[in-house]
């Protein structure tokens, strides 16, 4: 019988080292495949954006019949379409039928196209995808080609494929495995593998076995034997999104499963050196079969215990069978219902008023007991009266499982929880406190605005009088003085109060707007106008940067006004002399319109950018010393841009400059606007 049960031990040790074995093996196989769907997804995205890029640049040379500006130089730098070692658009040319060159830019500028492939296509009228096709000098290259607008020539963008190939080349995934990048016709553009002869004789050597999906499948994970080697193999074939390309990341069985063949025998040694060490551990076990009793006492021991810490819990505990009947409680449990345990095991639990003092509360803990016992996790909250006072619990019932599933108890925990619910009441009507508090705070803040703007505009007014000496010589140059610096210190309280008056009426939600479609480049032209005086004073450039088709805009004139002329005082004012202020608008890909005012000032710091935002924050605490204000224009900047739908965004780095760039959404954009005036 022993002997039996050490034989039945020891094989259950080589079971289980099998099936540690078998989820190894499976694991590794499962990590291969998520190697190579993670893989692919990466590739696909790479290539994508390379088609894109490329798609991009053919695109605009087509449309406008010569190769931009901005595409010159990116082509050249290999800045727009570079993912990965080297750059993927190799040329963009212009290209007549008869294979001349207009023009070019890239890393090669051929004068004459006459590759058989590529100059055949150039003899077409439509779009055309060429490749893949080897260079006299030995490169494999793919091409894109779309007819210009007028007809005349055709665009080209020559892609690098031996791009993909270093690219594929720098992935860890084997010697015995490869990437494979191909289109719906099975011809194969790269892969990551040197020395296969064939294929680089043939590219379409694999295209009867290579797999292709049908429309609305964008993946597919492939297992089981490679037709083109007669080995198991794992992989992943991906279609790149929007283009009849696919790539394919195939690995061989063997390069997945190396490790686990080096940790098998690990393994077996190990186990046999564990099946010697239960084998002692047995004979060992055999002589503490005399101490069982010895065990036994320790175990009912320990049920004392634990019975010991289940009554001194301040908690009320208690197990409950599925039919509601208490089967054991801790003392708190029995103080609640008033009855000792005796009394109440074996009972039903919402028979006892101590527990549930009504009628409505007895059938609501029988609800709550009957969901529990089909399985369901219960928690609410009642109230008890203890010790004459009422109290509110937080009950929780929760069912016990047998291994087959079935409920076997339930366990029942109240917490009291009468604390915790007066401080939320508290807290609720300290909120409503602070709500009143704020509101008050905003109508005193809009009604002392109000009072002080009348007196202010008469000192502002009567001091512009004795500047212009409307009723004679006031006498003493001082008098002069003295009345500017009164006009000045009215005009910059005045403007202090109209943002005071802004801020309450934003923060109260009583700002309206008065929208209208109005052309933003004349919005734009007025405040740079405005912000001219400021700008020469301060020996500080002011530029504006608008395209002439700018759309309309609906919005709040004045209140687009007030943001840009708050945006362009803070550039003017923090950029020092010999600096620039440039304002730029511009139609985004999204439809948005967005204007930047960028400057080359002294910038801000990463950690006050977080706070700048708020209603008087500055990024400094100098510097309403040094230059003025309250810190509520960025503030009052933001708030009348969330009333239009839109946003302030703000980049900086400290001593090269800030970027403010506000964003209109598109449905308050309208039609462009022409040099002349008209809808475009």
């Amino acid at each position: 019988m022993r002997i039996g049960l050490l034989v039945a031990v020891i094989a259950g040790f080589w079971l289980v080292a099998y099936a540690d074995l078998e989820r190894a093996r499976n694991r590794a196989i499962h990590d291969g495949l998520r190697q190579t769907a993670n893989l692919s997804t990466l590739l696909e995205e790479d290539a994508r954006r390379v088609m894109v890029v490329a798609d991009h640049a053919l695109r605009a040379t087509a449309a406008e019949g010569t190769i931009p500006a901005y595409l010159v130089g990116e082509t050249a730098g290999g800045s727009g379409a570079t993912t990965g070692p080297g750059p993927a658009l190799r040329t963009l040319m212009i290209v007549e039928r008869d294979g001349r060159v207009r023009q070019a830019a890239g890393l090669h500028k051929p004068a004459y196209v006459a590759d058989p492939p590529l100059a055949e296509a150039l003899m077409g009228e439509s779009r055309a995808f060429v490749g893949p096709y080897r260079e006299a000098e030995g490169g494999w290259r793919a091409a894109m080609i779309r007819p210009l607008a007028n007809g005349s020539a055709m665009a080209v963008a020559v892609l690098d494929l031996d791009r993909f190939a270093r690219l594929y080349a720098t992935q860890d995934i084997g010697p015995l495995s490869i990437i494979l990048f191909y289109g719906e016709n099975g011809v194969v553009l790269s892969h990551s593998r040197s020395g296969m002869r064939a294929l680089d004789e043939n590219r379409a050597f694999f295209a009867s076995v290579l797999p292709r999906l049908p429309a609305g499948e964008n993946a597919r994970t492939l297992s089981g034997l490679d037709p083109t080697e007669g080995r198991e193999r794992i992989g992943t074939v991906r279609r790149v999104a929007g283009w009849p390309l696919y790539v394919y990341v195939r690995i061989r069985t063997e390069d997945v499963l190396a490790g686990w063949y080096n940790d098998r025998w690990k393994r077996i040694l190990e186990t046999a050196a564990v099946s010697v060490v239960v084998l002692l551990l047995a004979w060992l076990a055999l002589r503490q079969l005399g101490r069982l009793e010895t065990t036994t006492q320790a175990l009912r021991a320990s049920e004392r215990r634990s019975q010991a810490l289940f009554d001194s819990s301040f908690q009320i505990m208690g197990l409950l069978a599925p039919d509601g009947r208490v089967l054991a409680l801790n003392r708190p449990a029995c103080a609640l219902a008033g009855l000792p345990a005796e009394a109440l095991v074996g009972h039903r639990a919402w028979e006892f008023r101590g527990w549930a003092r009504t009628d409505e509360l007895a059938a609501a803990f029988r609800q709550s007991i009957e969901k529990a016992a089909s399985g369901r996790f219960v928690r609410y909250e009642t109230d008890v009266v203890a010790d004459g006072l009422t109290r509110v619990m937080d009950v929780t019932i929760k069912p016990v499982y047998d291994d087959r599933g079935v409920v076997t108890v339930l366990v029942v925990e109240a917490r009291d929880i009468t604390e915790r619910v007066e401080a939320a009441g508290r807290l609720a009507t300290a909120l409503d406190q602070a709500e009143a508090a704020n509101r008050a705070k905003s109508a005193f803040l809009a009604t002392m605005s109000h009072e002080l703007r009348t007196p202010l505009n008469a000192i502002i007014g009567f001091s512009d009088i004795m500047l212009h000496e409307l009723f004679g010589p006031l006498g003493s140059p001082r008098y002069r003085d003295y009345a500017r610096h009164v006009q000045n210190s009215g005009r910059h309280l005045l403007d202090l109060i109209n943002d005071v008056l802004d801020m309450s009426k934003l923060e109260a939600g009583r700002y309206t707007l008065d929208e209208s479609w109005m052309e933003a480049a004349e919005a734009i032209e007025t405040c740079r106008a405005l912000a001219a005086v400021p700008a020469d004073v301060g020996g500080v450039t002011l530029a504006v940067e608008c395209p002439p088709d700018l759309p309309n805009l609906l919005a709040d004139e004045r209140a687009l006004r007030q943001v840009l002329l708050n945006l362009l005082s803070n550039a003017v004012k923090f950029t020092p002399r010999g600096g620039r202020v440039t304002v730029s608008a511009v139609r985004e890909g999204d439809g948005r319109i967005a204007i930047t005012v960028s400057d080359t000032g002294i910038g801000i710091a990463a950690d006050a950018l977080a706070r700048i935002l708020e209603p008087f924050q500055q990024a400094d605490s100098s510097i309403s010393g040094r230059f003025g204000g309250t810190g509520l224009g960025l503030s009052i900047c933001r708030d009348l841009m969330a009333l239009h739908g839109g946003s302030l965004s703000i980049d900086s780095e400290p001593g090269r400059g800030t970027a403010a760039t506000i964003r209109f959404p598109a449905d308050r954009t309208g039609r462009p606007v022409a040099v002349d005036g008209l809808p475009a």
